[in-house]
């Protein structure tokens, strides 16, 4: 039997809505006035990801499932973000928190949700943390298969955040 490596934590989101902004051959990129959109609107930002590319630059995002039919709207009011911002499902982001900052733990688990049929729709990495954003209705499958494949600290069990930072909505 091998060992398990340890991880720190692991964490489960709320509900969520996928966004994919990408205008193919776009000669100004539309991740300023997206994100400048939901700021003004004070929708939060739960999980983004983007590149740089030569003709566009494509990014992901996810925001609360609530506010999707909101930001629908108003993408499709925008003159620059019609057509160009999609919804693409109620999605969910699992993070957990490496021991050690190693690759070899992104590569574990993207074999783990291969093996059991978990489509991964973007990830995230940075030296304290790695997120993958999954359908939300194989979130808690995705927690477990984790749970299953490392080693979390004694009687640590996935998190539920039971808050929410919201930005407050100011009179005009």
């Amino acid at each position: 039997m091998t060992e398990k490596l340890s991880i720190n934590g692991l964490k489960l989101s709320e509900p969520l809505a996928l966004i994919q902004v990408h205008a193919p051959h776009a000669t100004v990129g539309l991740l300023s006035p997206f994100c400048r959109l939901l700021a003004q609107h004070h929708v939060n930002i739960a999980f983004i990801t983007t590149t740089a590319a030569i003709d566009s630059q494509p990014v992901v995002c996810c925001i609360d499932a609530k506010d999707q039919s909101v930001v629908e709207a108003l993408t499709e009011q925008h003159e620059r973000l019609r057509g160009y911002v999609h919804f693409c499902g109620r999605v969910g982001v699992v993070t957990f928190y490496p021991h050690h900052a190693n690759l070899k733990f992104m590569g574990l688990a993207l074999q783990v949700f291969s093996r059991n049929g978990i489509k991964v729709h973007a990830l995230a990495s940075s030296i304290s943390a790695l997120s993958f954003v999954v359908d939300f209705d194989r979130l808690e499958e995705a927690g477990r298969l984790l749970v299953e494949g490392f080693q979390l600290p004694e009687n640590a069990s996935p998190l539920r955040t039971d808050f929410k930072v919201r930005q407050e909505r100011r009179p005009v």
